[in-house]
């Protein structure tokens, strides 16, 4: 009878949603047959099949106040937006940068035109802060950054915010492509890796896409790609079609698990989706056109063709209007919009962060 009535409660519990981090540490101080039930990892396990993308808790956004014409009389933030009953202690980080974030952590540079780096994770409000980039690139021309889970390839990522993560930086300096990585169980920079010569690539800082072992940048003004394996090191450049030249595209990845683009192009978000041919070679089919007309208020237009959020897993846009004073969240899956408060300033771009871990459960299975 104990076991069938600890199955009962363990459908009640894999029925709570996984949007508010509290919820099953809230649930685990019932009692303790709760509490035995919801620290056991098996349990977790089956919660993230159950819900097998992590929630969007809310985005970062880059936002700036003051005179925007005036270099030196504004102020810059990157703003945790809720998006579900969570919310950090501390969700104002002055003079800081989000740049992308995976794996429960958030990659952070300083602003103005900085590159010190510093992870944080939202949940735990824990911060690292990483070692001085290498000598010769204490002043980079052309670079971006992102954070990975340092056994992104075999981990469940169930509790890897308590271990180790890795920083992918790249940089494109007279012509010559190269990444470091910073491995926080080393707290030290690799050597640098080099990657393809052209005097052409210039690196993008805008968020990165991972599919399987492969880490995606772009590059070149948004016409390409840069692809990156995290085994092997090895570095290739892709085209993006151009069918339409614009400023600005937004990595995505699909639910087949295929690389993606998208660009808004007048008031239409386009999607595109990546296709390998017989010998190898990738290609681009138009996936999806999104009249997003259809979709946003009156209030939304104009739009801005830059700064596009994505997250994902989960299928989510996140759409500035010109003015970069609103941002309106599309959810593809559901079609559901809603405009996201990002508070006082002109957003500047969005990094959404996801994640399944529950503050709490770490303790409980000790």
């Amino acid at each position: 009878m104990e076991a069938l009535m600890d199955d009962l409660v363990e459908e009640i519990l894999l029925r709570l949603p996984p949007g508010d981090p509290s919820s099953l540490a809230h649930a685990a101080v019932v009692c303790r047959r709760w509490c035995r039930i919801i620290s056991d990892r098996g349990f977790r396990r089956r919660f993230v099949r159950r819900h097998p993308a992590p929630p969007v808790l809310g985005l970062l956004a880059n936002l700036r106040d003051g005179d925007i014409d005036d270099h030196n009389d504004f102020d810059f933030v990157a703003r945790f937006v809720p998006a579900t009953p969570f919310c950090p202690r501390f969700p104002d980080h002055r003079d800081w940068c989000a740049l992308d974030a995976s794996h429960g952590r958030v990659l952070l540079t300083t602003t103005p035109w900085g590159s010190d780096l510093e992870v944080w994770d939202p949940v735990t409000d824990v911060l690292w802060e990483l070692a001085p980039l290498p000598r010769h690139l204490h002043d980079p021309f052309s670079w971006n950054a992102t954070v990975l889970c340092a056994d992104h390839g075999a981990c469940d990522h169930l509790d890897c915010h308590l271990g180790h993560f890795v920083v992918v930086f790249l940089d494109s300096d007279t012509g010559t492509m190269r990444v470091h990585l910073y491995l926080s169980e080393a707290a030290a920079w690799s050597p640098p890796m080099y990657g393809p010569q052209s005097t052409v690539h210039g690196v993008e800082t805008l968020p990165t896409a991972l599919v399987g072992n492969a880490l995606y940048f772009l590059i070149d003004a948004t016409q390409s790609i840069l692809e990156c394996d995290l085994v092997t090191m090895n570095m290739s450049v892709i085209p993006l079609p151009l069918e339409h030249f614009v400023d600005f595209a937004v990595l995505t990845t699909m639910e087949d698990g295929q690389l993606g683009f998208a660009r808004i192009v007048g008031s239409r978000l386009l999607l595109w989706s990546m296709e390998t041919g017989p010998e190898g070679h990738a290609g681009w089919s138009k996936l999806r056109v999104l009249v997003l007309q259809t979709l946003l208020p009156a209030d939304a237009f104009p739009i801005s063709d830059d700064y596009v959020g994505f997250a994902h897993g989960v299928g989510a846009f996140f759409v500035p209007t010109e003015d970069r004073q609103s941002i309106f969240s599309i959810d593809l899956n559901s079609g559901w919009v809603r405009n996201e408060d990002c508070g006082d300033g002109q957003t500047h771009g969005v990094v959404p962060y996801t994640s399944f871990y529950t503050p709490g459960t770490d303790l409980l299975s000790s």
